[in-house]
């Protein structure tokens, strides 16, 4: 079995929510691809609506693509207003035993009716790493729904995938309407994959690709900003989840009720137990007192039919145990994507990209955190906060801002001394400006007074 190590190394976002244009470098290991790399964090900080959740929108996108699965059905809303389609580009750093790619995977979306989305375009291509350098860039498969003579370019790889074999020309033909019709990736669609496969000409290319869409499926998780929502309504608590057994990757997400016992199948209810087993190792260091139990309450048939198992989450403090609905947001939502972080702190990697990651956690909490991952972690984080704790520890490239200009939506600030205090340095930028672009849109308090006036003699009138 290979060794396979792929890390992000870029993204770039076209027509994104209310991102026309902005880019990110996210890896900071500018070494030879044969070093080992460290953490990789990004912090992207802002106004409301200056584009930090696009970022993260645009990676489930990414996400759901590269993985195989369907686009979600309102993908469409995501492309910028007046816009037909939007463009996302990622580059990735991938190794597998000994040799070394860059890989630069560029997908294009299509607005459909009802707020759904297809693939019209995408691109693959690749860079390797020989004596020392890394030779041109060569393209993989440059699709685009339209072209008619050929299932993808450049030609010659389609003649090597599908040479005179008229019947591998047909599953081509094929992969190319199913990914259509269902508003898949065909790079990376389930038809495409079991031909290339069979092809051993192809082989190069199929690692790479099989490689990335298992990256996508065991090691890119994205946590939107919904499950801090189930969380502050006490209805659910999300676990994002990623254990290693026995060789054996389980990855995913377990949705537990809080307002009553849940009743799960027992395949579930052991990964409950082994995610909190693990938890609880980390979550006694950072929440001194606390770890997480789970109350057994027996054997119960589901509405299917089938036995599971009936299942409550307490928390346990001084030996005094309490449903964990009533543990404050801020330690659901740590416990929530603990096991997630966990991984992601010692594998190289696991990528972990969170909204709004800050949500209730005390910001001292947030900002030792992240610190240690910084400083000893493997893998790489990327977030949005409101909370401006980790300027002041975190690396300032570790910082992304926003900015009023939607083409050119991201920037890392220029000018920072060592001994600069980037909260600081922030709070003075958005004050004085200084920087190569508006970071924040300038607001009147005389303005927001008034309105707040005329806005109760509306109330009043009614």
């Amino acid at each position: 079995m290979q060794d396979v190590m792929i890390r992000i190394r870029e993204a770039e976002l076209v027509n994104i929510k209310n991102v026309e244009y902005g880019k990110i470098e996210i890896s900071n290991d500018k070494a030879s691809p044969h070093k080992r790399m460290s953490a990789d964090i990004i912090g992207i900080y802002g106004q409301n609506g200056s584009g930090k959740t696009a970022f993260v929108d645009a990676m489930w996108l990414v996400k759901h693509l590269i993985s195989g699965k369907e686009l979600p059905k309102n993908a469409g809303d995501y492309i910028f207003e007046n816009e037909e389609t939007a463009t996302i580009k990622l580059g990735f750093d991938l190794s597998m035993d000994d040799d070394h790619y860059q890989i630069f995977y560029e997908v294009e979306i299509e607005r459909r009716d009802e707020g759904k989305a297809k693939v019209v375009r995408e691109y693959l291509a690749y860079k390797e790493f020989v004596d020392n350098a890394w030779k041109s860039k060569a393209g993989i498969i440059d699709y685009h729904v339209k072209d008619k003579e050929y299932a993808f370019k450049p030609t010659k790889n389609y003649r090597l995938l599908a040479s005179k074999n008229e019947d591998v020309q047909i599953d081509l033909g094929v992969a190319k309407k199913m990914s259509a019709k269902n508003s898949t990736s065909f790079i990376f669609g389930s038809e495409l994959e079991e031909i290339i496969k069979k092809s051993q000409g192809f082989k190069r290319y199929t690692d790479i690709m099989v490689a990335l869409k298992h990256y996508a499926n065991v090691n890119l998780f994205i946590i939107k900003n919904h499950h801090a929502g189930m969380i502050n309504m006490n209805v659910l608590i999300p676990f994002s989840f990623r254990l290693l057994e026995e060789k054996k990757i389980t990855q995913g997400d377990l949705a537990i009720g809080l307002l009553k016992p849940s009743v799960v199948p027992e395949e579930v209810y052991n990964v409950v137990v082994k995610v909190l087993e693990q938890m609880n190792i980390v979550l006694e260091t950072i929440v001194p007192g606390l770890t997480i139990g789970l109350k057994n309450h027996g054997k119960q048939l589901k509405e299917d039919g089938n036995e599971g198992i009936r299942i409550e989450l307490i928390s346990i403090r001084d030996a005094i145990r309490v449903p964990l609905k009533y543990e404050s947001d801020g330690i659901k939502k740590i416990i929530s994507i603990l096991s997630t972080l966990i991984t992601m702190f010692n594998h190289p990697s696991v990528c972990m990209v969170v909204d709004e990651l800050d949500a209730g956690i005390f910001e001292y909490l947030l900002g030792e955190i992240l610190q240690i991952i910084s400083e000893n972690g493997k893998g790489q984080l990327i977030f949005t906060s409101h909370n401006l704790r980790p300027l002041e520890m975190l690396d300032t490239r570790s910082i992304i801002f926003t900015t009023t200009n939607t083409k050119n939506r991201y920037l890392r600030f220029a000018n920072v001394k060592s001994n600069n205090n980037l909260r600081n340095l922030y709070y003075r930028s958005i004050n004085l400006g200084g920087q190569k672009e508006e970071i924040y849109k300038e607001t009147n308090s005389f303005d927001i007074s008034r309105a707040f006036r005329m806005a109760g003699r509306v109330i009043d009138e009614n």
